[in-house]
C-alpha cells in the first residue's frame, strides 16, 4: 500500500480532516457513529492498489472541527453536503461511494439527492429504514438522564461493552484498542456534544425512505448474518427497494463487517466497483 496521507481542508470555512491513499478511481469511504475513518482502515490495504481512497473524518468525529449543534447541521443531509464539498474541493466530478452505518445512511441520501456525483453506491449494514430500538439503546433518548448518561457518565468501561457486545460479535483477530482510540476521540466535551447531536437526528430514519426509492445507482449491500444493532431483514429489504441491488451476506460478522472481516468485504467492494 501507498503512504497514506493525511490532510485538512476547509470547506465553506469547516476544518475537515481526511486520509487518502491510493491510486485510480476515486472511492469516497464514509464512517459509522462514534467512529471516524479508522473504521475503514482494515479494508483500505485491499482496495488502494486499485482506488484513490479517500477517508473523511465528518464534522463532530475524529480530527475534523466540532463545532455547536447550532453552527453547524448534524443530520444526514448536512453530512452529505460536506461529502460533496470535499469531493468539489478535490476536484472530484463523480466518485464510488461507501458508507457504513449511519454512514451508510449518509451515503443513501447523497445517491438520492446528488446522483451526478456518484458512480457506483455500496453500503454496509446502513442506516435505511425505522426499526425497534434494544432498551439499552433507547437510554438516551430519555429526558433529563438520556443526555446526562450520553455526555457525562457514558465512560470507557461501557463504550468496550457496546463495542464487544453490540458492534463485534468477538471474532478473532479484532483489536480492542482501537476501541480506545474512538474512546479518547469521542471522550471531549465538544466531540460527546456533536455526537449526541448527531444520535439525536440521523435517527430519525422516516424521512430516509423517501431518498432511498429515488436511487437508480448500480448498489451493493453487504450486511454481517449477526448483526446486533440493525436488523438484517432491512438489509434485504433494501437491496429489494434499490432497483438491481444485489445482497452480500457476511458470515459470523456483527455490525462491522468492515472491521471483523475486512479482506471478505474487500473483495466484494473490488467485485462490484471494478465489475
Amino acid at each position: 500500500m501507498t503512504e497514506l496521507k493525511s490532510n485538512d481542508v476547509l470547506l465553506r470555512g469547516l476544518r475537515v480532516h481526511y486520509k487518502e491513499v491510493g491510486t485510480g478511481p476515486a472511492l469516497v469511504l464514509v464512517h459509522g457513529f462514534l467512529v471516524n475513518h479508522r473504521e475503514w482502515m482494515p479494508v483500505v490495504p485491499y482496495l488502494a492498489p486499485h482506488f484513490r481512497c479517500i477517508i473523511p473524518d465528518l464534522p463532530g468525529f475524529g480530527a475534523s472541527e466540532k463545532r455547536e449543534p447550532t453552527a453547524f447541521s448534524y443530520t444526514r443531509e448536512g453530512f452529505a453536503e460536506t461529502l460533496a464539498d470535499l469531493m468539489s474541493a478535490l476536484d472530484l466530478t463523480k466518485a464510488n461511494l461507501a458508507g457504513h452505518s449511519m454512514g451508510g445512511g449518509i451515503a443513501l441520501t447523497l445517491a438520492a439527492d446528488r446522483p451526478e456525483l456518484i458512480n457506483k453506491l455500496c453500503v454496509v449494514d446502513s442506516m435505511c429504514y425505522p426499526f425497534e430500538l434494544s432498551l439499552k439503546a433507547k437510554l438516551p433518548f430519555l429526558p433529563v438522564f438520556g443526555p446526562l448518561l450520553f455526555k457525562k457518565i457514558y465512560g470507557r468501561s461501557l463504550f468496550h461493552d457496546y463495542f464487544k457486545n453490540d458492534v463485534w460479535s468477538g471474532h478473532a483477530g479484532i483489536d480492542m484498542k482501537v476501541v480506545d482510540e474512538y474512546y479518547d476521540d469521542f471522550n471531549p466535551p465538544d466531540a460527546r456534544e456533536a455526537a449526541y447531536a448527531a444520535l439525536q437526528i440521523t435517527q430519525d430514519l422516516a424521512s430516509l425512505g423517501p431518498k432511498i426509492a429515488r436511487i437508480k445507482k448500480n448498489t451493493l449491500v453487504i450486511w454481517g448474518d449477526d448483526d446486533r444493532i440493525i436488523p438484517m431483514g432491512l438489509g434485504q429489504r433494501l437491496a429489494r427497494e434499490i432497483p438491481g441491488a444485489r445482497l452480500r451476506v457476511i458470515e459470523k460478522s456483527c455490525h462491522a463487517p468492515n472491521e471483523e472481516h475486512p479482506a471478505e468485504v474487500a473483495a466484494m467492494m473490488l467485485e462490484h466497483f471494478q465489475g
